[in-house]
């Protein structure tokens, strides 16, 4: 499934909810995150669950489906990956603007040749778990 860059940054968000311990994320944290007004936050998150990217009740709040847990995973693994390239390879400093221009376009076998030259690290520079990909078996 090919996703958009503003349906991935949701994907993110809700995955960074979830590694704080809250598996169910509010609609408040996910507008507050993105930096923008929960009806829009609402609005997209119901399209997402059509896509059966999450589950979303309303006064509960938002979880991730098994399919969007593993797109966020990958989208999540690409930014932490794209740190790491410009830090590791590039010795260059974190520009976020770029890192997050690029999680977009890392496919899943860049990520993997990256993941694989750095023989696969468990953190990226800001100290956050990297999702284990296919080479890290």
């Amino acid at each position: 499934m090919i996703l958009s860059e503003k349906v991935e940054e949701y994907l993110e968000m809700l995955w960074i909810v979830a590694e704080k311990g809250n598996e169910t994320a509010k609609i408040n944290d996910i507008a507050k995150g993105l930096k923008i007004a929960p009806p829009s936050a609402v609005e997209m998150l119901r399209k997402m669950e059509k896509m059966g990217l999450v589950e979303y009740e309303t006064r509960v709040g938002i979880k991730l489906t098994d399919i969007g847990r593993d797109a966020a995973k990958q989208v999540i693994r690409n930014h932490r990956i794209a740190e790491l390239l410009l830090t590791e390879i590039l010795d260059m400093r974190i520009d976020e603007e770029a890192v997050c221009g690029l999680e977009h376009h890392i496919s899943e076998e860049i990520a993997e040749a990256i993941c694989t030259r750095l023989n696969h690290p468990k953190k990226c520079p800001h100290d956050n778990k990297i999702p284990p990909g296919k080479c890290c078996g």
